[in-house]
């Protein structure tokens, strides 16, 4: 798969259903008239009338429909309708086939996520030639993410009768079919080349899952063993899925192949993970001691998710023996052997015990943390918050005291932040605690305030309207992104008021959050348009009371029509559609990003990673709106930056200077990822974050992908940034 929005992901809609061929009075008007009616009107048009084409089921109506798509419309909305209505047709003798067609094309040509979607679920439940159009997207040159929604529709489809098809997916192209493109390839000189067809993993995958219970119990054993031959094929969700088939059959060769599999260091975490589990499965509290053992391990030898895999397995068999050893060994040892044991730990609940953490946090604090940022330090303070985070879960006020005096004299903010936190989930219902909450909710420290306003906001207590209206006054926008979550929880008629006042000030991510908010407490369909809410509430907000959530969702779909037919555009990078007027973007130029991308074409050399990923940020950095504040952070061993002063020296340097930037960026060294995340953090004004990277990290402070997550979360906890991730790799195409 070329490019991935991990943190977005777009949800199939809801399943079809299609209307008979109506007979007598009910028919439909004639389709003539209704084309007329629509190509006069466009997107204005009613929608009723696309619905009615559908209805008609004739060849007339489906070759109508699609001259409607390509000339009459611009907004999805409209678009959607025809896409709905061309389901209509399947099995309709004449118009069947360039009806589905059509929806075919659409899935693979359209850049609207929403578009696709709906051609996904509109061939989902044609019944007739469904199948047959979702299997020629699968096996096309399509986009990744297209061939693997098909594929996922295909899945729930499916039948006896698919059997030869997901058996082709899941071996591939033989090399006879690779020879036909190759030649297919040089004779196409004149014109196009032609487009190459690639395995893709995840359909792969799915396609395996089809075919597992079929295949022999030595052919899962090979493929349980089969490693990786080249950099691009990707075996290892292939090999975790197969021992997953062995250990459903209960073959009792399971066992030595599981043991193999988790001493094989070089193997994937994912599949170790997956091994260990099957031991443990097995052999229970007799493995216990190993698990600790190895937990404790070298630091630099044991990928940290498969030693919380250990961690978690040992708390889950809680053998009375292992836990009074794991009790010993708490506060001994390294950081990383100490986070161990604490995690074995959790759930084991011992008065003793919990006094003894308490008193290490108190210890852990009494270093100040460091101007600069001190690595020793940092690994310090994640132990002190997982403790404090083990306290609070732990239900055992007997250590609140202790608590107390963290937020007391503790001087960093995410522990401070942390200990907010532990401290509401055991003082819940105190009235003294929610008397020190509202103070600390108007504190200077940042993190501290918002964890208080969060806090809050979940008491659903209407006395704290006032504070936390005042809080949307704050010059920091996570600080009035708390506030604001507070007042929709709340459901207060003057929260609404508070809103409104305070929207206009706002731009970009924080004034669609505003809209957001206003609209789940009116339902009033203003969206973006401050004046418009400003108007509304001067003429109606003295008599303004909350919508009841069940009128609320009957609007949903109202308001998503509106949307949809909207026809303008916002800046998109690699298909992530970018709201936010403070961003920044964090691009990976390790040498890696030299390599050439898998072509689209056969017989075609790609185009180097780090070129393509050039261009598409200098595309949208020319689409972003004139009063966007943005910086540009770029990472191989070290991290160097657009802007040193962060994004308000934005505001004063031009688009054209950010362009030439990129222009002059050249790919070399290693992967830094986790100081460039740190550096983006440190920008107190940065509400979204997008980071494209075509690795896993080599170099910088932490390499290990699931501590620079733990770290992330940590960061974002009471900031709540918007985090995009785009993976390159593959052929150059866009994911959404």
């Amino acid at each position: 798969m070329m490019f991935r929005a991990l943190v977005l992901s777009l949800a199939l809609l809801a399943p079809l259903s299609f209307s008979p061929t109506p007979t007598g009075a009910n028919a439909p008007a004639d389709v003539a008239t209704i084309v007329a009616e629509l190509k006069k009107n466009r997107d204005e048009g009613d929608p009723k009338l696309i619905a009615e084409l559908g209805v008609a089921r004739t060849r007339e109506a489906a070759l109508a429909l699609i001259d409607l798509y390509d000339t009459a419309f611009g907004s999805i909305y409209m678009r959607r309708e025809v896409v709905k209505a061309l389901g209509n047709f399947d099995g309709v003798g004449d118009a069947e086939q360039p009806a589905l067609q059509r929806l075919t094309d659409v899935a693979t040509t359209s850049e609207e996520p929403e578009l696709r979607a709906m051609e996904l679920a509109t061939l989902g439940n044609c019944t007739h030639l469904g199948k047959h159009f979702l299997k020629t997207i699968v096996e096309s040159a399509a986009q990744d993410d297209v061939r693997e929604r098909a594929m996922e529709r295909l899945v729930r489809m499916a039948s006896a009768e698919d059997k030869e098809f997901f058996e082709r997916v899941f071996n591939g192209p033989t090399a006879a079919a690779a020879g036909k493109e190759k030649d297919k390839g040089k004779k196409d000189k004149d014109g196009e080349p032609a487009r190459a067809v690639h395995s893709v993993k995840s359909i792969r995958e799915l396609a395996f899952e089809q075919v597992a219970q079929g295949l022999a119990l030595p052919r899962l054993y090979e493929l349980a063993r089969e490693k990786e031959r080249d950099n691009v094929t990707e075996l290892w969700g292939i090999r975790k899925l197969s021992l997953l088939e062995i250990e459903r059959r209960g073959d009792k060769g399971l066992r030595d192949l599981a043991e193999t599999i988790y001493d094989d260091k070089t193997e994937r975490d994912a599949v170790r993970v997956e091994a260990i589990r099957i031991l443990v499965a097995a052999e229970g509290a007799k493995l216990a001691a190993r698990l600790v053992d190895e937990g404790r391990g070298n630091e630099d030898v044991m990928p940290e998710l498969l030693r919380e895999a250990l961690a978690d397995h040992i708390a889950a068999l809680r053998d009375d023996a292992t836990d009074k050893k794991l009790v010993k060994m708490l506060g001994k040892g390294k950081l990383h052997e100490q986070r161990f044991v604490l995690r074995a730990l959790k759930g084991y609940r011992d008065e003793k015990l919990m006094k003894s953490l308490a008193k290490e946090v108190l210890d852990g604090i009494k270093k100040a943390p460091p101007k600069a940022n001190d690595p020793e330090y940092n690994a310090q303070r994640d132990l002190v918050l997982a403790t404090i985070a083990m306290l609070g879960a732990s239900g055992d006020k007997a250590i609140e005291p202790e608590l107390s005096t963290v937020l007391r004299t503790g001087k960093d903010p995410l522990v401070l932040s942390a200990a907010v936190d532990a401290l509401t989930t055991l003082r819940k219902g105190d009235p003294a605690w929610t008397k020190e909450l509202e103070t600390l909710a108007g504190g200077t420290e940042v993190e501290v305030r918002n964890a208080a306003l969060m806090q809050l906001g979940k008491l659903c207590d209407k006395k704290h309207v006032p504070i936390l209206a005042a809080a949307l006054g704050s010059d920091d926008w996570s600080t009035r992104y708390a506030a604001l979550d507070g007042l929709v929880a709340l459901r207060a008629p003057e929260s609404a008021g508070a809103l409104v006042e305070a929207m206009q000030k706002e731009s970009g991510l924080m004034l669609a959050r505003y809209a957001e908010a206003l609209w789940k407490l009116s339902g009033k369909p203003f969206r973006t348009s401050a004046q418009a809410w400003k108007a509304w509430w001067d003429k109606e907000g003295a008599g303004f009371q909350p919508v009841s959530l069940a009128d609320l969702a009957k609007l949903e779909t109202e308001e998503e029509m509106r949307r949809l037919k909207a026809t303008t555009k916002t800046a998109q990078f690699f298909g992530i559609r970018i709201l936010s007027h403070r961003v920044v973007f964090i691009i990976d130029v390790s040498g890696s990003m030299n390599e050439m991308l898998r072509s689209e074409y056969v017989g075609k050399q790609g185009k180097p990673r780090i070129e393509v990923a050039k261009t598409e940020l200098q595309r949208c950095i020319d689409s972003l709106e004139p009063e966007s504040l943005f910086n540009i952070l770029v990472f191989s061993s070290d991290v160097d930056s657009w802007l040193d002063g962060g994004l308000t020296q934005s505001g004063t340097t031009g688009r054209e200077a950010a362009k030439k930037f990129v222009g002059t960026l050249g790919a070399a060294g290693g992967t830094n990822l986790y100081d460039a995340m740190r550096t983006a953090f440190t920008d107190k004004d940065v509400d979204t974050i997008i980071v494209l990277s075509d690795g896993e990290p080599s170099v910088g402070e932490i390499t290990d992908p699931q501590v620079i997550r733990q770290r992330v979360a940590l960061w974002n906890q009471h900031r709540r940034i918007v985090i995009h991730t785009v993976a390159v790799g593959g052929t150059h195409r866009k994911f959404q």
